[in-house]
């Protein structure tokens, strides 16, 4: 530890830290931590990984304490709690990402802290975040709320009276994806969806649509990139019947797996198109930002985050299932303006890179600081 001024960022325990197998929280954390313009150390913490993390960023990784009583998550929060009373000096700022219950425990135990929780998803759906009483105590006792969309703002609030909204210490925090382009990249007659490949996200009725018109199109392919999680192991059932789906479509697709980010950009940066078909109440789409950033032409569905920064840049379906999906690819494919506005659009109307997004949440840092 050095003897500057410090922020302390602790990721879910499932959260990888390294180049190779990052989820999207990890990814985020990283990019805040490039970014910042604080004069803040910062230290990542996580679980322990074997592989080399992220370069030029302070990582520490902490065993669970006691994984089979508290679980992963708290028994992550307890290790950290021990090894924050060795420390001399204290961190200006403890941030939570993602873990509702972790800033409960963490707030409990380290009340002469500021404690601060970044919400990547609604916390009504996580232990510590689910009843109005536990959010309410949330936001009485942490010195700070980040979330990474105004629906994820609406979904913790949800419930509160007008006072208790307005004593609330919550910021908007939207996501932001690193352009790494210099310029307009020149497309091939790909479509590209890069998700992990599970029900809520839409891989399987975005493959029948496919499967429908492609064969229309016999000079388009698709490529399907992810796997259930984010890296290639057993298959699952729902990966199976995405894989039959396409299965007539031969040559014109491809289900390439996981793939490390920096290959998924090369792949959307040639891709005319990109597919982010979530059915879900999406937080804050990565996907979306990542398919903007490399100028594809984008269809999603209008649901939770999304159209916060899609609306207006993509072709936007509201009904997300196959046949509404079949629609918007067939317009696309049809239509070589409309391919070609989206794509225009996309590259020209990019206010998300990870500058912004961190200009923002250092903001709302130093206000919770002071």
């Amino acid at each position: 530890m050095s003897n500057r001024p410090y922020i302390d960022l602790l990721l879910p325990y499932k959260e990888t830290f390294t180049p190779a197998n990052a989820g999207a929280v990890a990814t985020v954390a990283r990019d805040l931590v490039y970014h910042t313009t604080l004069d803040y150390q910062m230290y990542v913490y996580g679980k322990y990984v074997m592989s080399e993390t992220f370069p030029r960023l302070s990582y520490i990784g902490l065993k669970p304490k006691w994984p089979f009583v508290y679980g992963h998550n708290l028994g992550f929060a307890h290790s950290y709690i021990s090894h924050l009373k060795k420390q001399k000096q204290q961190p200006s700022l403890i941030e939570i990402h993602g873990r509702c219950q972790v800033a409960q425990l963490i707030a409990k135990n380290c009340y002469n802290n500021k404690i601060a929780l970044f919400l990547h998803n609604d916390p009504r759906k996580m232990t510590g975040g689910t009843t109005l009483k536990e959010r309410l105590w949330l936001s009485r006792n942490l010195a700070g709320i980040f979330a990474n969309s105004a629906y994820i703002r609406k979904c913790f609030l949800d419930g509160f009276k007008k006072e208790e909204i307005s004593e609330t210490p919550i910021f908007l925090t939207p996501l932001g994806v690193e352009r790494i382009l210099t310029k307009k990249p020149n497309k091939e007659k790909t479509i590209i969806i890069a998700s992990r490949i599970v029900p809520e996200k839409g891989i399987l009725e975005a493959a029948v649509a496919l499967k429908k018109i492609l064969p229309d199109f016999p000079d388009w392919r698709v490529k399907i990139i992810g796997a259930r999680h984010f890296k290639n192991g057993r298959t699952s059932k729902y990966e199976k019947s995405v894989k039959s789906a396409i299965a007539p479509l031969q040559n014109q697709a491809e289900i390439k797996g996981f793939l490390p980010l920096a290959q998924v950009n090369k792949e959307l940066e040639k891709a005319a198109i990109a597919i982010v078909p979530s059915v879900w109440q999406e937080p804050a789409s990565k996907a979306v930002l990542e398919a903007l950033a490399n100028g594809c032409a984008l269809i999603t569905t209008r649901v939770g985050g999304i159209p916060e920064c899609a609306e207006g840049r993509a072709l936007l379906v509201e009904k997300p299932d196959s046949t509404n999906f079949a629609g918007a690819i067939k317009a696309l494919l049809s239509r070589e303006d409309m391919l070609e506005k989206l794509q225009d659009i996309a590259w020209k109307d990019y206010p998300f890179d990870c500058e912004n997004m961190a200009k923002i949440i250092d903001s709302a840092r130093e206000k919770i600081i002071s």
